[in-house]
């Protein structure tokens, strides 16, 4: 009965979302030339003491950071993640466990001309860690990529800003109407050019210049109630772009098909060429959701073939202003080699709820579900692993 009901309330919602959107549409937004990058700090901590031979406790920090630099000719992106985790037992001869993992990966894309969504990439993939409960990190992780791709990932994120400044603006009658298609996009295109106005104007000086801009824009599409946005309309616009929070939202799609060689792998060995095929989808739904899938699958070449499938879908809804529901699922399986051992299939299913204190801090409560199955009794990951945690985190920009 639960899980109807939650069905049901998240098709209301989608279906409300869809049907309260604006004339414009996020995925009319195909600027090719964008910048976007974010950064990410977040931790829990949990301490119990009493009735127990010594105070235990468990925590988790991480941190995160992507970007992507894009132009009609050249795409490149950066992601980085790492994580500790740390846990001491209730038992007095419990010691402190620790483990982390830090990972980074960057892609280049050259298109072959720019009337085309044909592209020639490159890639390097770096990896450091220790497993938790080990007492030494592994051999540091290298590997590094070639081949070609097709398609293209238009970030619309400037749209959505220009559609949040808009009904700001409308909502407090300093604009008539909503702007027209064009002057939405040309409002967009000004939001997007911040790192040219900073580059222009200096950080302390830029943003006059690039209100100024934005009100151009609205006066020559014939929207503004009178001849400028005035102090109210000045105000409202810089609140909403350093003092409010919206998310990333980014439409299209692109696959990627070449080789890997690993130079170097956590167990101290490298490895054969690999053939990789990577899959990305965005689709922002409505002005609330956002809808992104990555289906990764890799091979070696030669010697003993093993296979990884990894999937991660994500699906986040803009409840509120201040209030994020985050959703992902996350299929790994793995098939070292075509003999024994069988394959490792984990799932991970987590479900958050971001209520964001001021524009970069933000309060978390997940529900995290976890199961593995490698056909092996009795090592500890027999049954579905369930955790509810709460966390701070912070966004650094």
């Amino acid at each position: 009965m639960k899980i109807k009901t939650f069905t049901r309330m998240t098709t209301v919602a989608l279906l409300i979302s869809s049907s309260v959107a604006s004339a414009i549409e996020l995925t009319d937004y195909v600027s090719p030339d964008s910048f976007f990058q974010q950064s990410y700090l977040s931790g829990s901590f949990n301490l119990n003491s009493g009735n127990q031979d010594q105070t235990s406790y468990n925590g988790t920090f991480a941190g995160s950071y992507d970007m992507t630099y894009s132009t009609l000719p050249f795409v490149w992106n950066v992601a980085a993640d790492a994580r500790t985790d740390f846990s001491r037992g209730k038992e007095s001869d419990a010691s402190t466990e620790k483990g982390y993992d830090v990972f980074a990966s960057t892609t280049a894309d050259k298109y072959f001309n720019n009337n085309s969504l044909l592209f020639g990439f490159g890639s390097a993939d770096l990896g450091y860690r220790r497993l938790f409960g080990s007492d030494e990190a592994d051999d540091p992780f290298a590997k590094l990529g070639v081949g070609v791709g097709y398609g293209r990932i238009y970030n619309a994120t400037p749209l959505a800003k220009a559609i949040r400044i808009v009904e700001d603006l409308v909502k407090y009658k300093v604009l008539a109407s909503e702007p027209s298609t064009k002057g939405y996009m040309e409002l967009a295109g000004v939001i997007d050019r911040e790192s040219e106005f900073i580059s222009k104007y200096s950080l302390k000086e830029y943003k006059k210049y690039w209100v100024e801009a934005m009100e151009e824009v609205l006066h020559r599409d014939g929207v503004l109630k009178t001849e400028s946005l005035g102090a109210l309309g000045v105000i409202r616009i810089q609140e909403i772009l350093f003092d409010e929070r919206i998310n990333q939202r980014k439409h299209g799609w692109v696959v990627r098909g070449g080789v890997g060689y690993i130079a170097s792998n956590y167990d101290g060995s490298d490895s054969d060429p690999s053939l990789d095929v990577i899959f990305e989808y965005g689709l922002p739904i409505g002005l609330q959701w956002q809808l992104i899938e990555r289906a990764e699958y890799s091979t070696i070449l030669s010697g003993d073939i093993g296979h990884r499938i990894r999937n991660v879908l994500s699906l986040t809804y803009e409840i509120t202003d201040a209030i994020d529901w985050e959703n992902e699922w996350e299929l790994d399986y793995l098939k070292p080699t075509d003999t024994p051992p069988d394959q490792i299939v984990s799932n991970t299913l987590s479900s958050t709820l971001r209520y964001y204190l001021s524009n970069r801090l933000s309060a978390d409560l997940t529900l995290e579900l976890r199961r593995i199955d490698d056909d092996i009794d009795d090592n500890g990951n027999d049954k579905t692993d369930k955790a509810l945690l709460f966390g701070i985190s912070y966004r650094l920009n």
